[in-house]
């Protein structure tokens, strides 16, 4: 469903969830105020319940198929992954309700990654069946139930909505998303091949015991879709880790030119890999000017930061604060939960004062 029609449909589900809610509201008013509280209290409810349910759907399947939860986010609320555990918080109910995942092991990537992209779907429909199922057993025995039927057109809109494969501003549906997999577009083949990559790190596979051919054999996509800046990235690593300096450059400056489609804490990390690139090629007045695009990143204690910082050290002879650099980078892996991405760490490290 081209762009178009994608919102055209979203505009008809719109108007199916008003007309859905003037019609329960209306019939509520008309049998008393007490149904009336009962059907806005399951308004309310659905507004939570629903995409409970469709992230929950996400994060069983995810688990099914041996993947780790980073982050999810549903109405309010959110888990972010930290310490490899999930951290209870709130967010921004305006925010886009997501649930992102990291596979622990390579292998049957296709099938593991459907089973994930059509897990919220299911669990949605459950929820759609069960809401009306009640709704319907409530009314036949002659007492309608105000809080299901309240809570039945947020729950079908939400459904409906992903239900098709259409592209909104928030991106593809999960339908969309599923079709993709199963004819094999170019966006779904490159996320298939950062899966089986991150898959493989997480597994204790460092970049560059990875085989190039994942890194490459996807198709080229656009700047503006998120996942060229992952693939870039990913590419970066790998010819970093096999020292094949001029392909990482270039990976490297692709990704400073995309930076209008990165957030700011992306952006920061680009700037310091700028650092050390230039560091290790001796050229510390560029690394220096690289530095001021990102003081507030270089100031935390990522392994990433610290590498970067004693690059610089080295080359401008500091060999003793490099070395107290490169060990704080060893304690900060410590609490690296992929093993592949602490591997290639280490190995970038160990390199510094042999250079």
């Amino acid at each position: 469903m081209n762009t178009r029609l994608s919102k055209l449909y979203a505009a008809v589900c719109t108007l199916l969830l008003t007309a859905g809610l003037f019609t329960v509201f209306f019939f509520a008013w008309t049998v008393g105020l007490d149904d009336m509280i009962e059907c806005i209290g399951g308004v309310v409810a659905s507004l939570a319940i629903a995409p409970l349910f469709h992230e929950l759907g996400h994060i069983t399947f995810a688990k099914a198929g041996n993947m780790q939860i980073v982050y999810a986010k549903f109405f309010c609320f959110k888990l972010v992954e930290k310490n490899g555990k999930l951290r209870y918080g709130f967010a921004s109910p305006f925010a886009h309700d997501q649930t992102q995942v990291v596979p622990k092991t390579g292998g049957n990537m296709l099938s593991r990654a459907k089973k994930y992209t059509i897990g919220g779907l299911v669990f949605s429909g459950v929820l759609l069946l069960i809401i009306t199922a009640g709704a319907v057993v409530c009314a036949c025995v002659g007492a309608p139930s105000f809080e299901l039927l309240g809570s039945l057109p947020y729950i079908a809109y939400l459904f409906l909505l992903n239900a098709v494969p259409a592209y909104y501003a928030s991106g593809k549906t999960d339908a969309a998303v599923y079709i993709g997999l199963k004819k094999g577009y170019a966006q779904e083949k490159n996320m298939l091949a950062a899966m089986e990559i991150q898959g493989r790190l997480y597994a204790g596979e460092s970049f560059g015991e990875i085989d190039e051919e994942l890194y490459t054999s996807a198709p080229q996509l656009c700047e503006d879709e998120p996942l060229y800046a992952v693939m870039l990235d990913l590419k970066y690593r790998y010819y970093l880790e096999k020292e094949r300096f001029d392909d990482a450059a270039d990976a490297l400056n692709r990704l400073v030119k995309n930076q209008a489609y990165l957030s700011a804490e992306e952006t920061e990390k680009i700037a310091a890999e700028l650092v050390y690139m230039h560091a290790i090629n001796g050229d510390i007045e560029s690394a220096e000017k690289s530095a001021n695009y990102c003081k507030d990143f270089l100031s935390g204690d990522s392994a990433q930061a610290k590498r970067a910082l004693a690059a610089v050290s080295a080359a401008v002879g500091k060999t003793e604060e490099a070395e107290i650099l490169i060990n704080q980078a060893h304690v900060a892996l410590q609490n690296e939960r992929i093993k592949g991405v602490a591997k290639g760490e280490e190995i970038l490290l160990s390199r510094i004062m042999a250079v």
